[in-house]
């Protein structure tokens, strides 16, 4: 006799995260995430393009990719690693991980005095 005992295919698993929130069903939200992703990469790959904005713009350019990289980091773990709907520590786990990388990315970037160039952008 066996005393591993296994899942039946007719039992119900709750997918909530305790909250009442469950994991969508539907492929929409995939599309309209993966639309935002898509416009927010666009938007960073123009501000390579330095005829594209105003001159004056060029010390808007690092900290709005900085926002955009963070905004991006955040669907793609929330939506596609499905961390929305898992437990709250994991999420935490994940947020907390890209705030220590952007931390050190901004350190670093100071300690090479990228910040003193004229606009931010080295030449």
């Amino acid at each position: 006799m066996s005393t591993e005992t296994t899942a039946h295919p007719a039992e119900h698993v709750d997918h909530s995260n305790g909250h009442g929130e469950a994991h969508p069903n539907r492929d929409g939200t995939y599309i309209k995430v993966a639309l935002v992703l898509a416009v927010l990469t666009g938007i960073e790959t123009f501000t390579y393009f330095e005829s594209v904005y105003p001159k004056s713009w060029e010390r808007l350019m690092m900290p709005v990719l900085l926002i955009i990289m963070g905004v991006k980091f955040y669907l793609i773990a929330a939506y596609f690693m499905h961390l929305r709907w898992d437990r709250p520590i994991l999420r935490r786990a994940f947020m907390t991980g890209i705030g220590i990388a952007l931390v050190v990315y901004v350190i670093t970037l100071t300690a090479f005095k990228f910040w003193n160039g004229p606009g931010f952008m080295p030449h």
